[in-house]
C-alpha cells in the first residue's frame, strides 16, 4: 500500500481498489512522501468513507483538529457501537469530531 497524500504526521490517505482510505497512526507519515510505502505496523485506524464529499470534509477536518480530539471521538463512537450493538452512519465521524473540537475551543 502506497501513500497518496500526507495530511499530517499521524494521518495519510491511500488509494486501494479505486477507493480512497484515510489511515491514522502515531507517526505514520513522519518523514514520508506520496508514493512511499505505508508502515503497516503503525496503522491504528482505517476510515473508509463511501461518500466522496464526506471523505474530503473529513480530511479537511483532520487538518484543523488536534489528533487527541480525533482519538477521543473514535473511542466514543466505538463505545456507542458496542453498547448499542448497531452500525452508525459514517457522518458521525465528521459531525462529532467537529462538535468536540468546537466545544473545547469555546
Amino acid at each position: 500500500m502506497k501513500i497518496a497524500k500526507v495530511i499530517n504526521n499521524n494521518v495519510i490517505s491511500v488509494i486501494q481498489d479505486d477507493q480512497e482510505l484515510v489511515i491514522m497512526g502515531r507517526g505514520i507519515a513522519f518523514k514520508k512522501r506520496p508514493g512511499d510505502e505505508v508502515d503497516e505496523d503503525r496503522i491504528e485506524k482505517i476510515f473508509k468513507l463511501e461518500n466522496q464529499d464526506m471523505a474530503s470534509k473529513f480530511k479537511s477536518l483532520l487538518y484543523e483538529v488536534p489528533m487527541e480530539y480525533v482519538k477521543v471521538t473514535e473511542e466514543m463512537i466505538q463505545y456507542a457501537k458496542n453498547k448499542l450493538g448497531k452500525k452508525l452512519n459514517d457522518i458521525i465521524y465528521i459531525s462529532l469530531t467537529d462538535h468536540i473540537n468546537f466545544a473545547i475551543e469555546r
